[in-house]
């Protein structure tokens, strides 16, 4: 009956202890220093871009910013219907960084057909179309979250780099 307590007491004893939680092995201090790098290098990266973005406004005030976060300038507002989500839309197109380099457009690549809110081409082109109509002419630079973000895109679009999409949408 000794023996029974004595081994229940120093069970009861080593079951009570508290443990130190077990640190994942990604969480060392090297890895701290590094998320910390990596997110002064994204700010500093959205920093540019911003005054990027600025730069080109300053230059160019017929640009109004949209609560949306684009910056749009109409060329011509259409005279067809709203457009709707899941409609079919054709557009002529330019896609340019704010330098003026064009990097694809119907042009060279045919008009553009997407189904609007689909996701066939830039988050910011189905959220853009919305607030347009049939036959509308538009130049909206999108900020590069709602384009290529940090991917960005072939050759000639890098990481963090706004756009500037020249939009004729067809009848």
């Amino acid at each position: 009956m000794r023996l029974f307590l004595v081994v229940l007491l120093t069970c009861l004893c080593v079951a009570c202890t508290e443990k130190n939680p077990q640190v994942p092995a990604n969480k060392n201090s090297d890895n701290s220093r590094q998320e910390t790098d990596l997110l002064q290098y994204n700010k500093a990266c959205l920093q540019a871009e911003t005054n990027e973005i600025s730069q080109f406004i300053q230059h160019h005030p017929t640009y109004a910013a949209c609560d949306e976060g684009w910056w749009i300038q109409v060329i011509k507002k259409g005279d067809g219907p709203a457009i709707q989500p899941m409609q079919p839309i054709t557009m002529l197109y330019s896609v340019e960084r704010l330098d003026g380099s064009i990097c694809y457009s119907s042009d060279t690549d045919g008009e553009k057909k997407i189904i609007v809110g689909k996701r066939q081409w830039l988050q910011g082109i189905d959220l853009l179309l919305p607030t347009l109509t049939i036959g509308s002419e538009v130049n909206v630079i999108f900020p590069s979250r709602m384009a290529y973000g940090l991917r960005g895109k072939d050759n000639c679009i890098g990481s963090y780099c706004p756009i500037l999409c020249r939009i004729v949408i067809q009848q």
